[in-house]
């Protein structure tokens, strides 16, 4: 008999990238690793709003662009960079592969990685007009066809997709019956 898992449980595991069932282990760890994430970006938001504060008494705009980029950058790279290497510490994120199935698991991740190759090519694309257009007031159309931009962000997404095939690798364990 299959377990249902409920809509917050598949939530977890997405995020955690946890493949497979999530055990009473497992979801301890999860919750110690979220407890931990939690605590760093509350101490990171009390620092950054006092930092802001004291710059904004000279510097207005200068403290709401620090602000703005900096909850950008910590949040994603900085606690999904601690939830990274805490999952892969513990073994959570392994995806454990037959000997027979490993073919199709590599075939699995190839394709995983050509999406994420086009998703990050893409999204990063626009992102760049988007951003382009309030802070320098380029128009969005000028930075779509632009040759440089568009050559700059397949090169990303190119090498997203690459990265992204060699950490599912590393991930897939192949265990032996």
């Amino acid at each position: 008999m299959k377990v249902k898992e409920t809509f917050g449980t598949k939530i977890i595991k997405h995020f955690y990238g946890i493949p497979g069932v999530l055990d009473e282990h497992a979801r301890q760890e999860v919750n110690r690793i979220g407890s931990n994430a939690y605590l760093m970006l509350v101490s990171y938001l009390l620092v950054s709003t006092l930092i802001v504060l004291l710059i904004s008494i000279q510097h207005l705009e200068n403290a709401f662009w620090i602000l703005v980029f900096s909850n950008i950058i910590v949040p994603i790279y900085g606690i999904n960079g601690y939830v990274l290497v805490a999952t892969n510490r513990l073994h959570l994120a392994d995806k454990e592969v037959r000997s027979q199935n490993y073919a199709d698991a590599v075939k699995r991740n190839i394709i995983h990685g050509i999406g994420r190759a086009v998703y990050f090519g893409i999204t990063m694309f626009l992102f760049t007009s988007i951003t382009n257009w309030f802070i320098d007031g380029t128009r969005p159309i000028q930075t779509l066809t632009s040759i440089h931009e568009l050559v700059r962000w397949l090169l990303a997404g190119v090498l997203f997709g690459v990265l992204m095939f060699a950490y599912d690798m590393k991930r897939t364990k192949r265990i032996r019956e």
